[in-house]
């Protein structure tokens, strides 16, 4: 005799609760393997290593799971390409006629929603390898270039400031002390 099949959905949900237990199970701040400053830091470091991998990986590895999510349950998402859609737009603005319609879907769009925005935003900015690479040298690479024009943006604004300084003296000056703002 075969067992009854479970529902996909509960699977998911018992899945989630498992690891919210491990997240708030353990004492102290960092709660241990699964602790939720460990996969906090873990999550940071894997998109920073190369957003763009992490972008790839969200579209297709979304669009799967999110097929096998709503694929018999959603009459808009019958087939990859119908989820892979849906993810893409999560990523962004979120513009479809594509919406979660079991569980697991809706938490896999929450979780995208969240995060992928971010994430397409930052797919383009270097690996953090080269970042690294270029850091401990200052006077070449695109750090220098940053140096520089940070330099130049702060004395630019310092002049700013000052031409109006001195058009707010000129202002106050040429006012009869009645009128004058107590505050310059």
């Amino acid at each position: 005799m075969t067992p009854p099949r479970r529902d996909p959905d509960e699977v998911a949900l018992s899945a989630l609760a498992q690891i919210a237990r491990g997240l708030v199970s353990t004492p102290g701040a960092q709660g241990g393997a699964l602790g939720y400053g460990t996969w906090k830091q873990g999550f940071r470091e894997l998109v920073q290593r190369d957003a763009l991998d992490t972008l790839l990986v969200s579209v297709l590895g979304g669009a799967y799971l999110f097929w096998l999510a709503e694929k018999d349950k959603n009459p808009r998402c019958r087939t990859f390409w119908d989820a892979a859609v849906f993810v893409s737009t999560c990523l962004s603005v979120g513009y479809d006629n594509k919406f979660a319609q079991t569980e697991s879907g809706k938490a896999l769009a929450t979780f995208l929603m969240t995060f992928g925005p971010s994430v397409a935003a930052n797919a383009f900015a270097p690996p953090a390898a080269a970042q690294q690479n270029s850091v401990g040298s200052p006077t070449n690479g695109p750090n220098a270039q940053v140096s520089v024009d940070t330099a130049e943006s702060i004395a630019l604004q310092k002049a700013i400031l000052a031409r109006l300084d001195a058009i707010l003296a000129e202002l106050q000056s040429a006012r009869p002390p009645s009128e004058r703002n107590v505050r310059g």
